[in-house]
């Protein structure tokens, strides 16, 4: 897949997760809803594609890179943490990037 194509698909997604019907209800509930992931090597434009359609949607953009984190931390080492979000509690892993994505949920 070239970039233009993978930009579109990825634009096309966000957009169908962003559209409402008539009584301003996701049409893809949140709960149905899925991150979008790049995967690929250094260097090739994964980051600016994202900030592009982020900005072009006009969304918020969480950039994260694995690579920031041993095979331990990545796994839910060193400890897991008890949390609650919109009132259901979750097991979080901290130092990790589940870390991360909890926070945005805190904000």
């Amino acid at each position: 897949m070239n970039i233009k194509r993978a930009k579109e698909e990825i634009k096309d997604t966000i957009e169908a997760y962003l559209l409402k019907d008539q009584w301003g209800e996701y049409a893809i509930p949140a709960i149905r809803q899925r991150p979008v992931l790049l995967m690929g090597p250094p260097g090739v434009g994964k980051t600016q594609i994202m900030e592009q359609i982020a900005r072009e949607c006009g969304v918020g953009l969480v950039s994260y890179t694995i690579t920031h984190h041993t095979r331990q931390s990545a796994v839910g080492l060193p400890f897991i943490e008890k949390k609650t979000y919109g009132g259901r509690a979750y097991s979080v892993t901290e130092y990790t990037m589940s870390e991360i994505v909890a926070s945005i949920y805190e904000k």
